[in-house]
């Protein structure tokens, strides 16, 4: 439900950019509900409920100001009733215009906390909610319909706040995160760390202990990483936290203050943790951090007399910042804390200045504890190899436990992603120190000093798998049906192109054959390129005809509730929730949701790279399956049609009629409504003489057949045909 109202605003504006809004207005509904029950508790005894409260007179005002005194010192802020978030959201349903007031209630918000106790961690918190911003709309109405929507939508949510054990809030806002960090690409490792990462580095720095004084995220980010370490054990006492950039900076603290944690319990500062650390004077019982992969950093000579880094003898070097972090953090680590560090692979076995920290910390020290190699392609905006560095100040042991969990994954269609149970594996073997061949081994710094100090997992764990024995005649048997499937394919490619006048592309290159279709298909469905008749003559010119004429709409609705939920990839077609995000994003009840079969299509209107207009997708891989009511759906009248227009769809020359649709869908509040679906159906659609529809369409579906086969086993075609020509 959430992640649909954050759809709202998703064809405005970047991923980050409107996590801004619906994060920070989701957070606004949180301290509003918050103060509301605080507020009606005190009133109690009184029989007064906060909203009733009349601040026109004067025994009103000597309530508020008794309220407002209790509410600073208890939670931090203070809502007048007039600025409940409820309030608002009642007179956008109304269409009143709220803007200047709902700007005005968040600034309040911030003031209200000045002088107090709280100031430093409401200071600036809403900064990044910009209601003039023309992302919003172009005019003020626009941008007041569109929030106004917004808001009317999250009031209509139930957060259970006065539920003590519900946590419904916080990890719907965990969950917003994660999604928005699945889209944000680079950016995205800014602020996230993948749940399960998370879960692992909580467990390690929770091993043993029911209750923590307190824990440290020196790169916090969102405040994910800290928040995982409170769910792992009975109780945290504080946090403490750094960030640099100043939009995660907000969003941590707002984090914290949505899961429960009091404004005197956490202390997040924003700056650069290396060159200007705010916490220098503590340590901490449990650290966790996931810092940014091989960073610059200054590293001034000036930081060889620095605390932290001074005992090495030697800085992290100016272009990888990661054992500069690890530094940082071991100055920190209490004598009977936990250290848990995600970092880049390379920092396993990097010489020169990384070579002599590593060696320091483990012959001098004795600090390091484990070491857990993470599996490829796991983290968001990177798909760089990690691992995982565990560090224990008072070891009464001098082995290293080494676990190598980089076949601990299943993969998924965009990103590798670690199971319940890899975690489970990766956590009891730290836990109990087993070793177990192939998996994980116990090192004695003896060992890692034959290593050159090097920790390359490979050194201390042969994972290596026996190679099975290669049938030769199998292997070319099925290799010269792949090139025989691709032969036949290259003569279907041949005879269009000649009909064309056009040379074909026979190569194995997966690029070359994506452009040359794009391409192809710009100039067909421009009408550059027609095809001819059997005679060598012309076919007839193509007709525009409304889209009504040849395409029914399917409003088959679903009556059951185990079915395949169905989203639009504009890479795959219509996939599978399950299989493209690895889990189901639907509501609970999926009836009442579109039922489509096979050979119907679906439109759905939300941006996609190379789809600006959204993308519509035929069913092609599952016999059934459901969407969302969002989607316009509809068949072919004719059958024979089906195979043309999926390619004319897949064109993309449908752009400008569907941004006509997607501005009618804004206008109505973004939703494909009446008057959008009915302005669907005048779409004109082209419609060339059937023998040319069919041509056109084997055409194109040999090019998608070449580049299925080429994704799927190019290296053995490419493998094959070179075995030839040295036969």
């Amino acid at each position: 439900m959430l992640w649909n109202i954050a759809n709202t605003l998703r064809g405005k504006m970047h991923a980050d950019e409107f996590r801004d809004y619906i994060l920070g207005f989701i957070f606004y509904k949180y301290l509003s509900e918050k103060m509301e029950i605080f507020a009606d508790g005190v009133l109690t005894a009184d029989s007064i409920n906060y909203a009733d409260v009349n601040t026109g007179t004067a025994e009103g005002k000597k309530i508020l100001e008794a309220i407002k005194e209790a509410s600073l010192e208890s939670l931090g802020y203070f809502l007048a009733p007039s600025e409940l978030f409820r309030v608002l959201a009642a007179r956008s349903a109304n269409r009143e215009f709220i803007l200047e007031d709902l700007a005005k209630v968040l600034s309040a918000i911030e003031r209200s906390t000045s002088g107090a106790e709280s100031a430093e961690d409401f200071d600036h918190l809403f900064e990044d909610i910009d209601l003039t911003s023309t992302k919003l709309g172009k005019t003020e109405s626009a941008k007041n319909e569109l929030i106004s929507k917004v808001l009317v939508h999250l009031d209509g949510i139930d957060f259970r706040l006065e539920d003590a054990d519900s946590d419904i809030l916080g990890d719907a806002y965990e969950y917003l995160i994660s999604q928005f960090a699945s889209g944000a690409g680079k950016k995205a490792g800014e602020f996230y760390t993948p749940q399960a990462v998370s879960t692992i580095l909580a467990r390690i720095v929770t091993t043993g202990k029911k209750r923590l004084k307190n824990a440290y995220d020196p790169t916090c980010g969102s405040g994910s990483l800290l928040l995982r370490v409170a769910k792992e054990t009975t109780e945290v006492g504080d946090f403490f936290g750094q960030e640099l950039n100043r939009t995660t900076y907000n969003l941590a603290r707002m984090n914290m203050i949505l899961h429960g944690v009091r404004y005197q319990d956490f202390d997040i500062k924003q700056d650069d943790t290396l060159e200007h650390p705010m916490h220098l004077d503590m340590q901490f019982e449990a650290i966790v951090a996931n810092p940014p992969f091989s960073a610059k950093w200054s590293a001034k000579e000036l930081f060889l007399s620095d605390d932290r880094f001074s005992q090495y003898g030697k800085l992290a070097p100016a272009s990888k910042a990661d054992y500069a972090f690890v530094t940082h953090m071991l100055h920190h680590l209490s004598d009977n804390g936990t250290m848990a560090v995600v970092l880049p692979y390379g920092a396993l076995f990097r010489g020169a200045a990384e070579g002599h920290i590593r060696e320091f910390i483990i012959k001098n020290k004795n600090w390091l504890d484990a070491v857990i190699g993470l599996p490829a392609d796991i983290f968001y905006g990177t798909s760089l190899q990690a691992c995982i560095m565990v560090f224990k100040k008072c070891r009464e042991s001098d082995q290293v436990l080494f676990i190598d969990a980089t076949k601990c994954f299943e993969k998924g269609k965009n990103k590798n992603f670690l199971r319940k149970s890899d975690i489970e594996k990766i956590v009891s073997a730290y836990r109990d120190r087993t070793t177990e061949e192939k998996f994980s081994h116990l090192a004695s710094v003896e060992d890692i000093e034959k290593n050159n100090y090097k920790l390359y997992i490979p050194h201390y764990i042969d994972a290596s798998e026996e190679s099975e024995e290669i049938n030769i005649s199998d292997l070319l048997k099925k290799s010269k049906i792949i090139n025989d499937i691709s032969k036949s394919i290259d003569d279907s490619i041949r005879d269009f192109s000649k009909s064309l006048g056009i040379e074909p592309p026979i190569c194995s290159n997966l690029y070359v054959l994506e452009q040359f279709k794009s391409g192809l298909m710009d100039r067909i469905f421009s009408q550059k390129l027609r095809f001819k008749q059997a005679d060598g003559t012309s076919y007839p010119d193509w007709d525009f005809v409304q889209f009504e004429e040849v395409f029914s709409r399917v409003k088959r609705k679903n009556q059951e509730d185990n079915q395949n939920v169905l989203t639009i990839s504009s890479k795959y077609g219509l996939v599978s929730q399950t299989d493209f995000f690895n889990k189901s994003v639907a509501a609970n009840d999926l009836r009442g949701y579109y039922l489509l079969e096979k050979g119907d299509f679906a439109y759905n209107k939300s941006y996609s790279k190379g789809y600006p207009m959204g993308a519509i997708k035929r069913l092609n891989k599952y016999e059934k399956g459901v969407v969302s009511t969002l989607y316009i759906c509809f068949v072919a009248k004719d059958k024979e049609f089906s195979d043309f227009f999926e390619q004319y769809f897949e064109s993309g020359f449908m752009n400008a009629d569907l941004s006509v649709i997607a501005q009618e869908g804004a206008r109505n509040h973004g939703l494909l409504n009446v008057s959008v679906s009915d302005f669907f159906e005048q779409i004109a659609v082209p419609l060339p003489h059937t023998d040319e529809q069919r041509k056109i369409a084997d055409a194109l579906s040999a090019l998608d057949a070449k580049i299925e086969l080429v994704r799927s086993h190019g290296d053995q075609i490419e493998a094959f045909s070179r075995a030839q020509g040295s036969l």
